[in-house]
């Protein structure tokens, strides 16, 4: 009887922390536009448990990164099966933005957050956010193939869980 009750205070003392941690999560996410999307991308790193809020916020800027590199695939994929010129002309020319511009900004990010600046990081963020919204824009202009109308939603649907964790950042960042 002893023992279990041993371990039972063990396991409660154990357990306890992450339940608090997790309470941190939550109360970062809960101003964000998508607080699911933000818990989703918390829950998928698992130092967020143990993340103090800037390390929260840095694990959101690594989604971005995640969720970055999941549209530049998609743009490659999409534009590699489209036969419309002046389509995949704006592919490719949000694929250049999105691999060139994008990690730039979210790179000083990283940076401006572990320095401190936290406004700077927030702005960073919000300059690396024009790209997608201009290539979305850009993408709303054109008539994809139709073969490629699931392909195109998707790509929006990945560019708006950008702006949501992009939205989530800069909340957590603004609360510093």
């Amino acid at each position: 009887m002893m023992i279990i009750k041993f371990l039972l205070l063990t396991l409660l003392v154990i357990i306890s922390p992450i339940w608090a941690e997790n309470d941190l999560m939550i109360n970062e996410c809960h101003n964000a536009q998508a607080p699911t999307t933000c818990m989703g991308c918390l829950e998928s790193d698992p130092t967020s448990v143990h993340a103090d809020p800037v390390g929260i916020a840095g694990v959101v800027i690594h989604c971005l990164d995640s969720r970055l590199n999941i549209i530049i695939n998609n743009l490659t994929d999409v534009s590699s099966k489209e036969e419309k010129a002046e389509v995949k002309k704006v592919l490719e020319a949000c694929k250049h933005d999105l691999s060139m511009e994008v990690p730039k900004k979210l790179s000083e990010a990283k940076t401006d957050l572990r320095s401190g600046d936290y406004d700077k990081a927030a702005r960073s963020i919000m300059l690396a956010l024009g790209y997608p919204w201009s290539c979305r824009s850009n993408l709303e202009s054109v008539k994809f193939d139709e073969s490629l109308f699931e392909e195109a939603l998707e790509l929006f649907s990945q560019i708006n869980i950008y702006a949501q964790l992009s939205d989530a950042a800069m909340r957590i960042i603004d609360r510093f």
